[in-house]
């Protein structure tokens, strides 16, 4: 028991201690403790600003770089589609000419046999 009422007298000397300690630090450095506030708090908010300014930009950028991917995906399909008629269309192309050589071969055996006659 002696403990504990040691303990609470110690602990309100050092509590009325503190409370004069304080308003000494206040006397002395009131005005300056106050404007160093002010400035913490405009500089926090110039933090805060600063930092929702750039989570916005930031949003912004990656919608714009995810619509430009999607117009580049949509262009590549479109020219992979071009690429592929092109492709088809050469390959057509290719396989009348081996039809028309085909074709002039027979020709030219006809006229052998014609002549041959």
């Amino acid at each position: 028991m002696e403990n504990k009422s040691e303990n609470s007298k110690a602990t309100k000397a050092n509590q009325v201690e503190d409370s004069r300690i304080a308003a000494v630090r206040d006397l002395i450095f009131g005005e300056n403790i106050q404007q160093y506030n002010s400035e913490f708090e405009d500089v926090f908010n110039r933090i805060k600003a600063l930092r929702d300014e750039t989570q916005k930009n930031l949003g912004e950028s990656v919608a714009n770089l995810e619509n430009k991917l999607a117009d580049l995906e949509s262009l590549m399909d479109h020219k992979f589609q071009d690429l592929n008629e092109d492709l088809d269309k050469k390959l057509a192309d290719l396989d009348d000419e081996k039809a028309d050589r085909k074709k002039l071969g027979k020709a030219l055996e006809k006229i052998a046999l014609m002549l041959q006659e």
